[in-house]
């Protein structure tokens, strides 16, 4: 089993052997350091395997109840408050819930007693059901996690940009209209649908300093110039049509800067419901709390967006971006202000980034490296916001950030 590379001490991690535990300096995992002093059978090779990072020179590794190679069962599986599928671990394993009830705030306390999943005599320690979360999600208006985030296909994002016809079935397309003549104008921004109701997108999609307006919303659209979207193979593979919706109401946050690119974020109601399908899914929005994407970690981005040739693209793309840290990011974007808690950078790699097109779709994470999760499920991080020259080396673009604006989202949304 391949170890996740961790950067700091106490991070959960895997070990050989399955189990989970944390990333513990050498010598204080005293089950590894003990067997290899003793020269035990197998001990160093598996020390070896075990190493999970390094702080300075002192290396850190995977500690768990063994030093050897051998089968243990995997910890149960179990629920969140949250419904997100998980395993139920001893409540010292779990960081993200331990971390959030040391805050002492009291949905989080509710949130890690709701999580109790057990009891382990032998350490007599409670076990809690270890999710991506330490927080209850607040209203019933959006979906919960055995709803929200997930697609067919395999679970991971390999190398390549064009995605697969059934990945990121959240996506949506904005279509507009000339002010003066109604002549079609063409789809301009992304979005993605968070419940049956509605679209999440950028400000500046919806409150255009342009002559158009955004006219309708294009879901489960793969390859736009097809008719019907088909990936050839031994087996011939055919999403459903897809489904055009007109807009109900736009709704734009009421602090939004046009210059500076503050608050930029809409939502957009349909005229009817959505009705899900393999092709046409709700991504999982953030809870409040959900802490910052750290520096360096790589989040993803997907949309019909301007390619290296300058083109828009037919079929639907993805890339890999590395999240920036709003000091590197400040210093590279004057003309944006200070990069505050309400936005994340992320890109500056050549040829890596999220061009105009993409504007108003999603900057993503998925919960694949979490070595507790049942099941791949997609997070929405940020929304496509402004850039400087894209895909140009060490200028990254700059994303709203969901989580800052739960509190807005759900206030706006009605019930459908």
């Amino acid at each position: 089993m391949t170890i996740i590379w961790i950067t700091d001490v106490n991070d959960k991690c895997v070990t050989p052997n399955g189990e989970v535990a944390k990333c513990t300096p050498y010598a204080q995992c005293d089950v590894i350091r003990n067997a290899v002093s003793k020269n035990a059978e197998g001990s160093k090779q598996f020390a070896r395997k075990s190493q999970c990072g390094r702080i300075g020179r002192a290396v850190l590794v995977c500690c768990g109840s063994l030093a050897k190679e051998a089968r243990i069962e995997p910890p149960p599986p179990c629920t969140t408050p949250n419904g997100e599928a998980a395993s139920c671990i001893k409540s010292s394993l779990c960081n993200i819930i331990s971390d959030a009830v040391q805050t002492r705030n009291e949905d989080a306390l509710q949130f890690a007693k709701n999580s109790e999943c057990g009891y382990n005599n032998e350490t007599q320690e409670t076990l809690v059901c270890c999710g991506s979360e330490a927080y209850p999600l607040r209203t019933n208006l959006l979906p919960n996690r055995s709803i929200c985030g997930e697609q067919t296909g395999e679970i991971r994002i390999h190398g390549g940009t064009e995605t697969k016809i059934w990945e990121f079935p959240w996506m949506a397309l904005l279509k507009y209209k000339h002010n003066k003549t109604n002549e079609d104008a063409g789809y301009q921004c992304g979005g993605t649908i968070i419940n049956s109701r509605y679209i999440l997108t950028a400000a500046h999609c919806v409150h255009l300093k342009q002559p158009l307006y955004v006219d309708e919303v294009r879901l489960g659209e793969w390859k736009i110039s097809s008719p019907e979207d088909c990936e050839e193979g031994k087996v011939r593979y055919c999403a459903d049509p897809v489904v055009d919706l007109k807009i109900e109401e736009k709704i734009v946050h009421p602090d939004y800067d046009f210059r500076k690119s503050k608050n930029d974020i809409a939502l957009l109601r349909l005229d009817r419901n959505i009705e899900f399908t393999n092709f046409i899914q709700p991504i999982c929005l953030p809870v409040s709390e959900a802490p910052d994407p750290s520096t360096g970690s790589k989040l993803t981005v997907v949309g019909w967006g301007i390619t290296e040739n300058d083109t828009k693209s037919d079929v639907k793309l993805k890339v890999n971006v590395p999240v920036v840290s709003k000091e590197q990011c400040s210093s590279k974007l004057h003309n944006i202000g200070d990069v505050d808690s309400t936005r994340i950078c992320a890109g500056g790699e050549k040829g890596k980034d999220a061009c105009q097109g993409d504007s108003g779709g999603p900057l993503m994470q998925s919960t694949s490296e979490d070595p507790n999760a049942k099941s791949v499920r997609w997070y929405q991080e940020g929304i496509v916001s402004t850039g400087s020259n894209c895909g140009q080396k060490n200028y990254p673009a700059v994303y709203t950030r969901v989580a800052n604006y739960i509190a807005w989202i759900t206030e706006n949304l009605k019930e459908f």
